[in-house]
């Protein structure tokens, strides 16, 4: 193996290594594990399709690799960023994973911004790759950001994406469950234990894009 090789893998495996790599991020790490000096192509190119082979680059697409270098573990909701760099992880991913919702998804669901007068981002809706699909919402903008940033983002340090709280989570997905312009349906209220919740968060949250009744609706059971 060339020092070389050694390098670049002792420096993918640090804590501070980014959970998702590209190749040109691939490249940069091969020319610092080579004192400063450019690695061939097709050397590099050699050592990508082995550490596929030894599952320590997981594809996601054709250039982007997750990085199981490391000991924390990258997911497919980490590469999100690299579709929509403001996308936000959120609804039955954040649910699921809070063990709020039963029966969750294997899909990656985020939201991502609209703005107003402008055209919906490209690539919308579900995105097949190597490692499972991600679902892209959009939101208008001035709906995903309504709230305190500390009330609808996750700030627990746990995650290396954007990603919402529960409450937000859930505030998001009745938000597109009522929207005219989404095919998403209403959460599923007996899948859903709001016991975990927190509800004071929710209430807030829910007032800041206007949903404050509904959401009360919604818990009741209603429709």
């Amino acid at each position: 193996m060339a020092d070389w090789q050694e390098t670049i893998e002792r420096l993918l495996a640090r804590d501070e290594a980014p959970p998702v790599l590209t190749r040109d991020l691939l490249k940069r790490y091969s020319g610092a594990a080579n004192d400063s000096r450019p690695v061939p192509p097709s050397s590099l190119t050699y050592w990508v399709a082995a550490m596929v082979r030894r599952q320590t680059l997981l594809p996601v697409q054709r250039g982007l690799f997750l990085n199981a270098f490391r000991k924390r573990r990258a997911t497919l909701a980490d590469a999100c960023f690299w579709y929509h760099p403001d996308a936000v992880v959120s609804l039955n991913t954040v649910l699921g994973d809070a063990g709020v919702l039963n029966n969750p998804t294997a899909v990656v669901t985020a939201v991502v911004p609209i703005d107003t007068r402008a055209s919906p981002p490209s690539r919308l809706g579900r995105k097949t790759t190597k490692l499972g699909v991600i679902h892209f919402f959009g939101m208008p903008r001035h709906v995903l950001e309504a709230g305190d940033p500390d009330d609808r983002l996750d700030t627990t340090g746990r995650y290396e994406h954007l990603r919402a709280t529960p409450e937000r989570a859930l505030v998001d997905w009745l938000y597109l469950g009522l929207s005219p312009r989404s095919r998403k349906t209403l959460p599923p209220r007996l899948d859903i234990d709001t016991e975990l919740l927190n509800k004071s968060r929710l209430a807030r949250l829910a007032s800041a894009i206007g949903l404050g009744a509904e959401i009360r609706t919604w818990a009741r059971g209603g429709s």
